[in-house]
């Protein structure tokens, strides 16, 4: 190509191995032509520097299926204002964030409803819990377009990547603190989960026993049990667990239901003997540290993580500019003395 001319659309279909029409729809946002290679003649238009502003192309829409749970806890609430924000944000690179909800547990309601969601969907991302069904579909779906799977991973599903903390090192921390608050007398735990077929909860739960056992051999973890996501249950769940071990001294909450927990240390008054370590810093929860009721909140970015999801999306599509922000979202510790302004 003679340097002195502008490159043009017949340029772009030389190198990229298509025809000029399909180019031409690319850079007019006609729209008909498959993501492969809507991708290379977006790359090749960009390599050849064509006269036009690409990362404000009007290129078809591409439409995100969001599938979470339907819950008002403060992760999954921060969540879905990660989603609108980048819905906002990116609304230039043309893209739709749909978001579907799912409240049945069931894997085959769970895995219907991932199905329905991604039908007519560019991309998915997805907070889900392992279960040989719902494996297999998003398994399924990820062989036709691009799996990111938030908070809990399911990494044998061929997703394109995983946006979230690193559950492992929020259990090690969790069992860091249960240890050092419980001090050499040591004494019994317990550990609440949500689901542990949720990969993140798994490892949570097991990372938090594998320090105790290796670091804090006074500590004993003598049950874990779920509430299945259901924070209504975390107060019975306690009441039980002090019937079964009246001399119980700490617990690790790794799901939904603070204030259910709270409630009932109140009432059987061990609010303040109670070592009490929960997930998410939230209006709960800080009034819980204040109070004294909670000693530790292991805080994530849902919030970051929606957006960060959003952006894997569009940068598989060759869309906006790469980010710089880590996939492995960072964890917070805090306590009652450095909470952050409300």
């Amino acid at each position: 190509m003679n340097d002195r001319r502008k490159p043009t659309m017949e340029d772009v279909a030389s190198a990229s191995g298509v025809s000029y029409s399909t180019v031409e729809r690319v850079l007019n946002g006609r729209g008909g032509v498959s993501r492969e290679k809507e991708a290379r003649v977006l790359e090749w238009a960009r390599k050849l520097k064509i006269n036009r502003v690409l990362d404000e192309l009007s290129v078809r829409w591409l439409r995100i299926a969001i599938v979470t749970q339907n819950t008002s806890a403060p992760y999954y609430i921060a969540l879905r204002q990660g989603f609108e924000l980048a819905q906002k944000t990116f609304e230039t690179h043309r893209v739709t964030c749909h978001l579907t909800f799912f409240e049945d547990l069931d894997p085959r309601s769970l895995t219907s409803v991932i199905q329905r969601a991604s039908e007519k969907a560019d991309a998915l991302i997805v907070v889900a819990y392992e279960h040989p069904r719902v494996v297999d579909a998003i398994a399924r779906i990820a062989n036709r377009i691009p799996v990111v799977t938030v908070a809990s991973d399911l990494p044998d599903t061929g997703r394109l990547a995983y946006v979230g903390i690193d559950n492992r090192c929020a259990g090690r921390i969790a069992g860091e603190l249960m240890g050092r608050f419980l001090g050499r007398e040591g004494g019994q735990a317990i550990v609440i989960a949500g689901l542990r077929t949720y990969l993140g909860h798994e490892e949570r739960d097991g990372a938090f026993r594998s320090v105790l056992r290796r670091r804090f051999p006074a500590c004993e973890v003598v049950a874990t049990v779920e509430n299945h996501e259901d924070a209504g249950s975390s107060e019975t769940l306690v009441r039980e667990a002090f019937g079964r071990f009246p001399d119980l001294r700490g617990i690790y909450s790794i799901s939904v239901g603070d204030d259910g927990i709270a409630r009932a240390l109140r009432a059987m008054k061990r609010e303040h003997s109670t070592i009490f370590i929960g997930h998410e810093l939230s209006d709960i929860s800080r009034s819980l540290l204040v109070e004294g009721v909670m000693d530790a909140v292991i805080d994530q970015s849902p919030f970051v993580e929606a957006v960060r999801a959003v952006e894997v999306i569009l940068n598989h599509y060759n869309r906006g500019t790469a980010s710089e922000l880590p996939l492995q979202t960072p964890i917070s510790i805090y306590l009652q003395e450095n909470l952050p302004p409300v």
